[in-house]
Parts: structure tokens; sequence; C-alpha cells
């Protein structure tokens, strides 16, 4: 009784939170369209400029704006900086900053400087993701509800030729961390340096490559790039906003010439990179283009100061950041971010504790109740930011197998469909998600514009007999003694599940799957092993079933892995995305529905009509209805972020997804920390 007692308590306090969260997430929309989309009229800026004032209410929502010259250049910075202005070792504050910073308006208050904001990872590549999700400054960047693309290092750009070219016009005077101008030509490194050199980019990225032709981008000024395609790229914008663009400008051209052939004679290059303990000139240069290396110029709001191994590993603000608060303020507010490396289980005991300043990331849905219950005792609050279609799992089975029986089995559209109705998802939703959710395939939410319910909620029914009885059909009825069925060949039709350790918190979806299958004579172990060891297995074609989450299905156009074979994140047809990211040069060409989608997708990039790039996107979820590429679990379950008490200007409401760079969209330069 005791036990039962405390479930039944646990569950109607996660029954009032997850309420709670509904209604945030209906006054987040609601503020959300009365906020401008998110775009802040240069005039009321003084408006917004006050501190904390007390009649002055939360934005939920941050905002930007450009600097009005009509402010002139009375910009203030971190007191940690001045000590070093004095000394003469920094330039004043006003000529560190560009001739037009962006303003960020955040979504509570201007500031304080000041702290150190504590986060932790499971490696030291975990902690690489910094540069794309708490960075994440390019050209262009989405809102934190991803309905709009704003300014961010390109102010404002240009649309000619139906599509086909793109005129970005620069921000002027922004600098490099170490105070070394950044302009066009940083951008036309990367493009002739980088992209189009076959050592450092072996296989040019779809994206890039439009017509059969790659993209050409031509200098206009110094501040000033074209982009010209050989047919219309409806989708390019988009894509700029997601993790096009913050690639393209994170090379500066001055510090990284010195690493490359083009500039400095190879042989001496090779002599630098045998003394680093590489083999070749490339791994040279990628080793100091690399986040680790404290020596390489970033654009980011903090820059990294102790590397790991160093413990914990430390990013410090960048002097030369280039976006003010309304108040001409310099972000970002944080001093410093610190990481420390530990596995999941110790992260969301250290979270639950209070011992992290902001993080979503590693945080897990099972942990819910005990984040829930220990907020007051931990000093924190828990975000519900918005499912953007990541909440559900993605279980694939490896269409490129190298056992040609295998693969011919998870070919047969049956043997999926089955597998579906053999789960039993009402028991997952209770045991791994604590009775809420519900089940759902991977496609896009009801919030999405690309909804279609009937991919949504198909062959979702837990029907063992159904699933016994399409399996029959298949040829798989004979079973040994155990009543476990048998391949063609005669041999046990055997299943891993192969996961990555950074999915245990996962575990009881996995054991639950496991044994639905089993239950209809498939038999199903699961194989948990290091990311590294399952990225190896994966990336060779030796997996069986593979796992992971869902990758922003909201905006599907901008990451399509789970409908296409789209990138080497498709893990259903992972040398079929091969073959896609390389127009047919490379892997194995795909089967007819596939095809479809893709040519269907290729369609889409030419549409700059998006109606038109959303009916068609309907059609590839049509596809994928009838061929089920993909088997999802349980959906609509919030983004889990803990936040300290000392954090301001972290959204209430915010689109939780990869595609968005969450938390990137939602300005981690403007978050402040308050003193005790």
């Amino acid at each position: 009784m005791p036990y039962r007692s405390a479930l039944h308590f646990l569950r109607r306090l996660l029954f009032v939170a997850l309420s709670l969260f509904l209604l945030t997430e209906a006054l987040g929309y609601l503020t959300f369209f009365l906020s401008g989309a998110g775009q802040a009229d240069l005039s009321s800026l003084q408006a917004l400029s006050a501190p904390a004032r007390a009649d002055r209410a939360p934005q939920s929502l941050n905002q930007v704006a450009e600097w009005p010259v009509a402010n002139g250049r009375a910009f203030q910075q971190a007191p940690m900086l001045d000590s070093l202005v004095q000394a003469g070792a920094l330039p004043p504050v006003e000529q560190r900053l560009p001739q037009n910073p962006l303003v960020i308006v955040p979504a509570d208050q201007n500031g304080p400087y000041g702290g150190t904001w504590t986060r932790y990872g499971t490696s030291p590549s975990d902690i690489g993701i910094f540069s794309h999700r708490l960075a994440y400054d390019g050209l262009l960047r989405w809102g934190q509800m991803g309905r709009e693309i704003r300014p961010n290092l390109a102010t404002h750009w240009d649309i000619a030729d139906e599509g086909r070219t793109f005129t970005f016009h620069l921000r002027r005077g922004v600098y490099w961390s170490d105070g070394h101008p950044f302009t066009a030509d940083d951008i036309m490194f990367w493009y002739e340096d980088v992209l189009q050199n076959k050592d450092l980019t072996p296989v040019i990225a779809v994206e890039y490559n439009k017509g059969g032709r790659l993209v050409q981008i031509e200098k206009l000024d110094d501040y000033t790039v074209r982009f010209k395609y050989a047919e219309p790229y409806g989708l390019f914008l988009k894509m700029m906003a997601s993790n096009l663009s913050y690639q393209l400008v994170s090379y500066p051209a001055h510090y990284l010439r010195q690493f490359h052939p083009h500039y400095t004679p190879e042989e001496e290059l090779l002599r630098q990179a045998r003394a680093a303990g590489k083999d070749f000139w490339y791994q040279y240069f990628t080793d100091r283009y690399d986040y680790r290396n404290i020596d390489c110029p970033r654009i980011w709001p903090w820059v990294v100061t102790k590397p790991p191994p160093t413990r914990p590993a430390e990013f410090m603000r960048n002097p030369y950041y280039w976006k003010v608060d309304p108040d001409g303020q310099q972000l970002p507010y944080i001093d410093r971010m610190t990481f420390e490396i530990f596995d999941i289980e110790t992260i969301n005991i250290k979270a639950i504790n209070g011992e992290v300043g902001m993080q979503g990331r590693h945080t897990t849905f099972q942990n819910y109740p005990l984040f829930m219950a220990n907020q007051e005792r931990g000093g924190y609050k828990v975000r519900h930011w918005l499912d953007g279609g990541d909440g559900t799992m993605a279980i694939t089975f490896n269409l490129n197998h190298k056992d040609p029986v295998l693969k011919k089995i998870f070919h047969d559209r049956r043997f999926r469909i089955a597998l579906s109705h053999a789960l039993d998802r009402e028991a997952i939703r209770e045991a791994a998600y604590l009775g809420q959710g519900e089940p759902r395939q991977l496609s896009p939410p009801p919030a999405s514009a690309y909804y279609v319910p009937e991919h949504l909620y198909s062959y979702l029914q837990h029907d063992p007999g159904l699933a016994n009885r399409l399996l029959d059909e298949m040829g798989l009825s004979a079973r040994d003694k155990n009543g476990h069925r048998l391949r063609p060949d005669g041999q046990p039709l055997f299943l891993n599940i192969e996961t990555s350790s950074t999915m245990l918190g996962a575990g009881k979806t996995f054991e639950l799957i496991a044994a639905n299958w089993t239950a209809v004579g498939v038999k199903t172990i699961i194989k948990h092993q290091a990311r590294q060891l399952y990225a190896q297995r994966r990336n060779a074609l030796l997996c069986d079933v593979l796992v992971w989450g869902g990758a922003g299905e909201i905006i599907p156009t901008l990451d399509p892995r789970w409908f296409l074979p789209y990138s080497a994140s498709s893990f259903f047809g992972l040398d079929y995305a091969r073959w896609f990211r390389s127009n047919g040069k490379n892997g194995e060409k795909p089967p007819p529905a596939m095809l479809r989608c893709i040519e269907i997708f290729r369609e889409i990039e030419r549409t700059i009509d998006e109606k038109e790039q959303i009916r068609l996107f309907k059609e590839i979820i049509e596809i994928n209805r009838q061929n089920l590429w993909t088997i999802g679990t349980i959906g609509a379950i919030p983004q889990i972020f803990i936040v300290s008490d000392k954090f301001r200007n972290v959204p209430e409401v915010a689109v939780g997804c990869w595609p968005l760079r969450t938390p990137g969209a939602t300005a981690p330069e403007s978050y402040a920390i308050v003193a005790n």
C-alpha cells in the first residue's frame, strides 16, 4: 500500500505539472503572436531598457532589433573587463562593438553581469555541441518558437531570380575573439579553401549542390556576399537558419590560412603535423579548427579557455562579442560556463540536487517526478518546453543489412507493420513515461503545419494476433522448440536492439519492446554499448535494430531523416542516404518508394511557396504511412529543462527540437544570473 500510495501521489503531481505545461504552452503562443514575431520595434527600445522594473512584465519571449544610430555609442561592458581596458590590454567597449550591434531584448530583464553557468556532458565530443547548441551564431537564426527567421550576422538579405540568388548584407564591424575583423573574406575562405578542398571536404553536402552544380558564392564587397544556385532553392533560408550558416562563418581566415597548403608550403605543414602527432596536413588543420584549440578565434558569446580533459572544462566571455541589450550593455551577461564529464545517471542526480545552472541535455523523463519533487530543495524550476517532435523514440530496421536474409525480411513492409502492432504502447507509456504522453508514430505533431493524423496514429493498436498473422504470411511460420521463429534459411530469427550508452534512461522502453517482439516469436535482446562503438557498428551497417530520438518533426523539411534516406542520421537506410548525399556516386540505390520520396523532396527544395512545400511533404508522409520505415512509440512528452532559481531570461515557453538548435534559439547569450 505505501508503494501504491506513493506512485499515485507521483502521478497526481505529474498530472498537475503537465496541466500547467499545457496552460504555459497556450499562453506562450499568445505571447508570441502579440510580440510581433520576435522583432522589436526600434522605437520601443527605450521602453524595454529598464532592468527588472516592477512595472515591466516579463516578456516570456526574447526579441531582436537593430541598435538605433540616434542612441550613439554609449555602450557598457562586464566589470570583469574593466581592468583589461584600463591596462591597455583591451580596447574600450565602443571600439570592440560593430557599427550596428544586434540588440537582444531579453525575455525578462536586462542583466545583471556575472556568474558561472554550470553544465555537464558525457564526453569531450559531447561538450563540443556548445558550438551549435549554445553559441549557434550564423548569418541567420530561428526565433525560439520556430515561426520566424531572424537577422544575426546578416542584418538583412535579398532574394532574386525566383529563389536562385540570395544576397546577404553582413553586420559591419564585427570582430573575432582576438580582435581581428570578421568580413566576407572569412566566408570566401570557407567556400574556396574548405568546402572545395577534397581533403577537408571529401563529399560536399547536397545543400550546396543543386541542379547538378555547386553553389556559386561571390564577394561583392567586404560586407556583402551573394549565393547563386543553378535552380531555385526554396528551403535555403530555413536551412541557413538551422545549421548551414553557423558552419560557413566559423572559419577565421586570418588564423587558419597558416595551416592550409594554399597559403603555407605543404612540406612545412607536414612537419608541423607530425610534430603534433598527425600524419596529414588536413588532420592538423582540423585539429587547429577544433573547439578545444584555445588559440583559434571565435565569434561565440563564450570561448574555450580550459578545454577537456581539464576538469572542469571552461568557457569565458568573448570580449569582442557583437550583441548588446536595449541599454547598450554588451552581451553575454554570464561571465563563465563550465562543463564536467559524468555518466548520464550522475548528471541526473546532480540535476535533482540543484547542481546545474540550466540544462535539458541528458535529463531523462524517467526522473521527472524527482525533478518536480525536489525543486524547492534544489533551488530550481522545471521548464516544460513544447514538444517539437523529438518526444518519441525512433525504432528502425537496418534496410542495408549485410546479412542478405535479414535484409530481405526487413524490406517486407508486413514485417515492420507486424512489429509495430506487436508493441504494447500503453504498457510502455505506464512503465517508461508514468502514464503520460500518447502512442504516436514519428510524424509532425498536431501543432505543426505538416500534421497528418492518418500517419501519426497509424499501426498503433496492440494486436499480437494481427502481428502473428502478418509474420506467418511472410513465410516466417516455422518455429523452434522454444517458439522462436526461423528464418527462410532455417536459422533462428534473432534481433539485437542496439543502443548507445547515452540512452540508458530509456531502458524500460527497450525491455518492453524486446519482450513484445519475443512474444510474437521474434527473439529480441538489448545490446547497450558505448556511443563511439555504437556509431562505428551503425556506420558499418552491422546493426539489426537501431533506436534514437525524434528529429524536430514540427518542421520536417529541415531534417527529414526519418521520412527519406536523407543523412547519416537516417538509420533505417544509411547506405541509401550515402547514395542521396553523393548524388548517386556512392552507397546503394534506394528502392522505388524511397526514390519517390527523394524525388518529391527535391521538388520541395525547388519550390519557393511554403504552402506548396507543405502539400508536397504530406505526400512524403503518406508514402511513409504505407511503408512504415520508422516505428514510433510514445510522443507528446514535453522537453524538460532544469533552470536554477538564480537564472533570468530563460523563457517559460519555447519549442525544443534539434533543427532550432535548442536552447540556441532562445538566445543563451541573454541569460543572466542573480546573486543570492
